[in-house]
């Protein structure tokens, strides 16, 4: 997160930027025709008015022009604090503090608070893989950027992933929780999981025909995190009480392993582990719950 502190000779520190729709404002029956119908997000009034006292605060929606009256009329009944509509065409910035001004600009600005938004880090490697399932694309799409892998990786032991593989298990237990949502490599550790070995519902699907192999040491599918949550009795049989549980999604065997040693924590391929990741996901397969 890039740190943008106040500065008098800079007017964009100056200012923060907020989203209307879905950022303050909740938007739960759709357009609507563009009637402003919906109540205040939990938190939002009492923010807002925090950011008004450090900062000048614009509000940003992409609402046509004819609209903005009504977001300015929302925002007096709400925040009760005097609201202006932008008429400016030739605004750049917004530095009047106590006074919210509504725009279709992206005004420069400390920083944007927007439901949409992805942050980007100074890496379209880790940042393009997100705007892909944002918009539901395929994150085969993101090609190496730069040569580095864009996708973390992820290793697991067997027969733990032989479980994932399978299609079974969609909840992996860690003691450290993750904020990363989206494509991850999924690697299997070269050592075995003696508790895996013994686990009944782990002995009943390698007891299966075509049971995913016990490969070890090589990345071997791609997939999605789509949740991670501390444990609450949930996920039950696969998630461990006192864990934080991952949600896995959209798991893909790859062709043929690619032999790599693991890493702790989330960690990235190398460019040579990542070139062959691409060449092998174009024949990549679903795993057995996902065919």
């Amino acid at each position: 997160m890039t740190v943008i502190p106040l500065n008098p000779d800079s007017p964009a520190s100056q200012a923060i930027g907020i989203d209307f729709d879905e950022t303050l404002v909740r938007h739960d029956q759709g357009w609507q025709n563009g009637r402003i119908y919906g109540q205040p997000l939990p938190g939002a009034v009492d923010a807002l008015r925090i950011l008004m006292e450090l900062r000048a605060v614009f509000i940003v929606t992409a609402r046509h022009p004819k609209y903005h009256h009504d977001v300015a009329r929302w925002l007096e009944q709400h925040v009760d604090c005097p609201v202006l509509v932008d008429t400016d065409p030739d605004r750049a910035y917004w530095t009047k503090r106590g006074v919210l001004l509504v725009t279709n600009k992206k005004l420069g600005g400390a920083g944007y608070v927007d439901d949409r938004g992805l942050e980007f880090d100074g890496d379209w490697g880790t940042v393009l893989p997100r705007v892909l399932c944002r918009i539901g694309e395929d994150v085969a799409l993101a090609v190496p950027v730069g040569g580095f892998a864009a996708v973390p990786a992820l290793t697991i032991r067997q027969p733990w992933l032989a479980a994932i593989l399978a299609g079974d298990k969609t909840t992996e237990n860690r003691s450290w929780p993750t904020r990363h949502r989206g494509p991850v490599v999924l690697h299997a550790a070269r050592a075995l999981a003696r508790d895996g070995q013994a686990d009944p519902l782990v002995r009943a699907i390698l007891a299966r025909p075509g049971a995913p192999a016990l490969t070890t040491g090589a990345l071997v599918a791609t997939a999605r995190i789509t949740d991670c949550h501390r444990d609450t009795g949930c996920c039950r049989p696969w998630g461990l009480p006192g864990m934080w549980h991952w949600t896995l999604a959209d798991v893909h065997a790859l062709a043929d392993p690619i032999p790599a040693a693991g890493r702790l924590g989330l960690w990235r391929l190398d460019p040579g582990q990542h070139a062959m990741l691409h060449r092998h996901q174009a024949a990549a397969r679903p795993s057995l719950a996902y065919r």
